[in-house]
């Protein structure tokens, strides 16, 4: 290849680049807040997913952490 294709392309590059950048922190910005908002969510009723239901017997502080502990992997997936 010769040297004025090279510089060329690495100017194309470089141009797909700039454009792509502010493309690029509006997606992640827009996921971020997603996320935030998710997490917010289950926070503030963390209690009505995670306490104790008078209607399962046998539901004890074991059963809980466990569902606790689903939650924050699969969520992690």
């Amino acid at each position: 290849m010769s040297l004025v294709t090279s510089d060329s392309i690495i100017a194309f590059v470089a141009v797909i680049e700039q454009a792509g950048v502010l493309a690029l922190r509006v997606a992640f910005s827009i996921a971020f807040l997603v996320f935030l908002s998710v997490g917010v969510f289950i926070f503030r009723r963390r209690h009505q997913y995670f306490d104790r239901d008078p209607n399962v017997e046998n539901d004890l502080p074991a059963v809980r952490h466990i569902r606790l502990e689903q939650i924050l992997l699969f969520g992690a997936l």
